[in-house]
């Protein structure tokens, strides 16, 4: 299983597109700081030092590892380790970390390695890596809180704790005082995108069915018999695995999540479902490597054709046509690719894919909500200066853009194909020559 994960996980890297959102992340590398609309730095920083792929590789192979420690401690033993590190090798959500570089990849890592220490009592270790894993993303937070569950369900809270605590919190510091500076949009953000919405049961039901699919169809049910049936001395990884689901499901009732937000749950579940009865093992173990050879064969050679969108396909392959827009004369004859000083589109996932295939200056217009574009600088452009306008099935460049120009040229189509199948129809126009500021 740990072979074949590995395999899949490396054809998949190599086999796909830039990732949806990694385009995104990649762009923040190019303008390192402690902190982004969106999320924490950590996964900037990784692409700036490794890159994509390998930032994606690394940490998948990292947790594997770590989630193979933790389990040998747990019980004692290397049997036990190696049937863990299999199990989590095939969870759908952990795959995607391990293939595609989000801020999950790094994450999964330092959340591993922190209830790893948090179990063994070395509190260094375990504030240093709590506090990588909140500079990864802000759910870390609650490993924090399932550690005082079993605090307080111990009666007992080591004064080594408190040093982690604060090890964790001064590793976190930047990341507020930049939300301070930016008038907490991180925070906001993530409490808005989380808490508020149309939520309710429908809503709920899609988180239910998110987790049979990215955490698989055994290993979720068995995750909460695990938290509620689970070996007494183990609570602290039991209340690992329950928080994320829980906290995640309450905030799914309440507006519509991303099935991805508890995945460091099934991390804790694997290790719990090591010391199971083989006949559950086995059973984690089939499921979870079904649902990622299904999709990871559908990615690299789909079979299955629908009338809708197919989300995988759209995700992970047809970007790479847009590193046309590099020599726009070839779309825009008598173009001078010199003058162009901006390319510009409709959301931040486009702007970022255009970035990382161009190497442009991007920047987001209406329709676009506000991102991390926002806080950024608007580019530099001089009169007389073009720029591009893509979008993917339009929309055409707004009124307020278009009035800053000479002439509209266009729309030119690019098509973004994949085995014969059309993911991405993207629109370009040309905006010609800037017109001078106005006295």
């Amino acid at each position: 299983m740990l072979a074949v994960s590995a395999a899949l996980r490396l054809v998949l890297a190599l086999g796909t597109d830039v990732y949806f959102d990694t385009a995104y992340y990649w762009q923040w590398a190019r303008y390192l700081a402690w902190g982004y609309y969106d999320h924490p730095p950590m996964a900037a920083w990784l692409i700036a030092v490794l890159g994509i792929h390998a930032t994606a590789l690394v940490c998948g192979a990292g947790t594997v590892a770590a989630v193979w420690g933790l389990a040998r401690d747990v019980y004692g033993n290397r049997e036990a380790a190696w049937r863990a590190a299999a199990l989590w090798s095939v969870v759908p959500a952990g795959m995607v970390a391990g293939v595609w570089a989000t801020p999950d990849s790094p994450l999964l890592l330092f959340w591993t390695l922190g209830l790893w220490a948090l179990w063994k009592e070395r509190w260094g270790w375990a504030g240093l890596a709590c506090g990588l894993a909140l500079l990864s993303k802000y759910p870390a937070v609650l490993l924090g809180l399932a550690f005082l569950l079993a605090a307080a369900r111990a009666r007992r809270l080591p004064w080594g704790a408190w040093g982690t605590g604060a090890l964790a919190l001064l590793c976190f510091v930047p990341v507020v005082l930049w939300n301070a500076r930016h008038e907490w949009v991180g925070f906001l953000f993530q409490l808005h995108h989380g808490f508020e919405g149309r939520g309710g049961w429908n809503t709920f039901g899609q988180f239910l069915a998110g987790q049979l699919a990215l955490g698989g169809p055994v290993l979720f049910p068995l995750a909460l018999v695990y938290a509620v049936r689970g070996p007494r001395e183990q609570f602290l990884l039991r209340m690992a695995a329950v928080v994320p689901l829980l906290f995640f499901g309450y905030a799914s009732a309440r507006a519509r999540g991303e099935a991805n937000w508890p995945a460091a749950a099934y991390v804790a579940a694997c290790v719990g479902v090591a010391g199971m009865r083989p006949a559950w093992q086995r059973a984690v173990a089939a499921s979870g490597l079904a649902v990622v050879l299904a999709v990871g064969s559908h990615a690299l050679f789909p079979m299955v054709r629908t009338e809708r969108r197919d989300t995988v396909l759209w995700r992970t392959h047809g970007w790479s046509v847009l590193r046309e827009l590099a020599t726009p004369q070839k779309l825009f004859p008598g173009m001078d690719a010199r003058n162009m000083a901006a390319i510009y589109a409709p959301n931040y996932q486009l702007a970022s894919h255009v970035a990382s295939y161009t190497g442009a200056v991007t920047d987001t217009g209406a329709p676009a909500r506000f991102s991390q574009y926002d806080l950024w600088p608007d580019p530099t452009l001089a009169p007389g200066q073009d720029v591009l306008w893509v979008g993917e099935d339009g929309p055409p460049p707004p009124d307020d853009l278009v009035a800053r120009f000479t002439s509209v040229e266009g729309p030119v189509e690019l098509a973004g194909d994949f085995r014969e199948r059309r993911l991405h129809t993207f629109l370009v126009w040309r905006l010609r020559a800037l017109k001078p500021a106005a006295p």
